[in-house]
């Protein structure tokens, strides 16, 4: 079958939170990134990160052995001028005995770790998600922590616009993961990782999380957006948005975001009106199937077949008529789910 994919602009989106999505999914594909000068594929199996490539010469592998100083350049010089046909660097530096197999694999995890850092801290730029479970042949899939490997990434990021665009401009409310406590002793959380965590016990604005905060605000933003992106922290369901802050300006963002996902959802209708014409309105009744009796409610008065659109100003008003306080955390929930609807129901009907 074809594979299915979705392409956009990283204007639209991070990179972070797009993984992060496919993970929480539980969906198998290849993410690829096309920046300047270079291209990058993230292969992910079941929501887990296995493998990682890049067309930048300084992230092949023996480059980053040489660089960790665990190469020589006579080794290297050697090892490359041998890789021919379908021999690969990884079974020249075995065949010459330069690494164990053991020592291979790590080499690998940390090349995989290199290049998944590199990638999502990619500020402009394309990419397409491909969803497939027949990954390539040719790739070794690894058992990663995609946990930690999505917290490093993060944390490695020094773009303030990427950090600020995740957390701050979104106006989000976060939380603790239902779970999370018991995973993160298998994460070997840094200090700063383990406060901010703790701080967000009750959902918190990241205005108020700033605040209650010893470490810079660069740094409480950046490690509460690797929490995110790791899944150890949700938006949350209670508590105040920023008070400061205007309602008027709140509510402007909140309707930009809902049109980076109507711009989803169109790229997903037109993918399913491609393969199946008209039955398409029949797919996307389907697709509100998947929603949560918590979330049916919200899409009352509400049309899809506008191209699968969400009408902001139904589904906020759909909030307010709701009695809830935090309107943008319940259209940010809606709309999640819709999307995770969209995968799942194009899986099951294209797989």
């Amino acid at each position: 079958t074809d594979d299915l994919s979705i392409q956009g602009t990283l204007a639209e989106t991070t990179l972070p939170d797009l993984v992060r999505a496919i993970i929480r999914g539980g969906e198998s594909g290849i993410v690829t990134i096309e920046g300047i000068e270079r291209h990058d594929n993230i292969y992910l199996e079941a929501g887990r990160i296995v493998f990682a490539s890049s067309s930048d010469p300084d992230l092949g592998l023996a480059e980053i052995l040489v660089r960790a100083g665990e190469l020589s350049i006579r080794q290297y010089e050697d090892a490359t001028e041998r890789v021919a046909g379908s021999k690969t660097i990884g079974s020249v530096l075995l065949e010459r005995g330069y690494l164990k197999p053991d020592e291979l694999t790590r080499a690998v995890e940390r090349q995989i770790s290199w290049i998944v850092r590199r990638a999502l801290a990619f500020r402009t730029g394309k990419y397409t998600i491909a969803f497939t479970d027949e990954l390539p042949d040719e790739i070794v899939k690894l058992q990663i922590s995609t946990e930690r490997l999505m917290l490093d990434a993060v944390q490695a990021i020094e773009h303030w616009s990427l950090i600020a665009r995740a957390t701050v401009q979104r106006g989000l409310l976060l939380g603790q993961a239902p779970g999370a406590d018991a995973r993160i002793y298998h994460l070997d959380l840094s200090d700063e990782e383990t406060l901010v965590f703790s701080l967000v016990a009750e959902p918190l604005s990241v205005a108020a999380l700033c605040e209650r905060s010893y470490l810079p605000n660069f740094i409480t933003c950046r490690t509460a957006w690797a929490l995110l992106a790791a899944n150890l922290l949700v938006e949350g369901e209670e508590g105040n948005v920023d008070e400061q802050r205007s309602a008027a300006e709140i509510e402007m963002e909140l309707e930009a975001e809902v049109e980076r996902y109507n711009a989803a959802f169109q790229q997903l209708f037109a993918l399913v009106f491609r393969k199946v014409g008209d039955h398409a309105f029949d797919f996307m009744d389907r697709v509100v199937r998947q929603l949560s009796p918590k979330c049916l409610p919200y899409l009352d008065g509400i049309s899809l077949v506008n191209e699968g659109r969400v009408d902001y100003d139904q589904i906020y008003n759909n909030c307010v008529a709701s009695g809830s306080s935090n309107r943008a955390t319940l259209v940010r929930e809606v709309l999640n789910e819709l999307l995770t609807g969209w995968m799942v129901e194009i899986r099951a009907e294209f797989k």
